[in-house]
C-alpha cells in the first residue's frame, strides 16, 4: 500500500467515518459496543480467523485490555490517514473489510505506534480520547433527534385522536 498525496492533516471524510462505523458494528458480533477476539474469529470464519484476529487486536487494542471500543476503531483509521493513507487507500481496505478479507498490515502506523509508545505524552492516547469526544457528541445529536422525532410523533397522534 502506497503513499500518496494524501491530505495528512485533514481527518477522515464523513463518508469513511460511517463505513468504518459500519465494520465495527459488524464485528461487534455481541452488540455490547465492543470488539472481541471471539467476535473477530467469528467474521473471518476459517480465513485465517486467528492470524486476522491477532494482527487486528496487536495494530488496535491500544489499552490491551482485549476489547476494542468504538473509540480505539475509530482513532486508528485517524492515525492510518495522518500516517499518510488517502482517502482512497482508506476506502479499498475498509471495503474489503466489510468482505471478510483479511486485516492487513499498516507499517507506517505501526512505526508511529511503536515510537508513540516511547513518548511521555501519548498522542494515541488523545486521538483515542478525541474520537470519545466525537462519538459522544454523534450519539447525543442522534439521542436528541430520536427524542424530537418521537416527540412529533405523539403530537400527530393525539391531534388525530382529537379529530377522531
Amino acid at each position: 500500500m502506497g503513499c500518496t498525496n494524501a491530505k495528512v492533516d485533514e481527518p477522515l471524510s464523513e463518508k469513511l467515518r460511517a463505513k468504518a462505523i459500519e465494520i465495527f458494528k459488524k464485528l461487534d458480533i455481541k452488540g455490547n459496543g465492543t470488539i472481541d477476539k471471539q467476535g473477530t474469529e467469528q467474521f473471518w470464519k476459517s480465513n485465517f480467523a486467528k492470524l486476522n484476529t491477532e494482527a487486528l487486536f496487536e495494530a488496535v487494542d491500544f489499552d490491551k485490555s482485549g476489547d476494542i471500543t468504538e473509540d480505539e476503531w475509530m482513532a486508528f483509521w485517524e492515525i492510518v490517514k495522518q500516517n499518510g493513507y488517502s482517502e482512497e487507500e482508506i476506502n479499498i481496505e475498509l471495503d474489503e473489510l466489510m468482505e471478510g478479507k483479511a486485516w492487513v498490515q499498516f507499517k507506517r502506523v505501526d512505526r508511529f505506534l511503536k515510537i508513540d509508545e516511547k513518548r511521555r505524552g501519548s498522542r494515541v492516547k488523545s486521538i483515542v480520547q478525541e474520537e470519545k469526544r466525537k462519538l459522544s457528541i454523534i450519539q447525543s445529536a442522534r439521542l436528541h433527534k430520536s427524542k424530537t422525532m418521537q416527540s412529533e410523533g405523539q403530537e400527530l397522534l393525539q391531534e388525530q385522536q382529537e379529530q377522531s
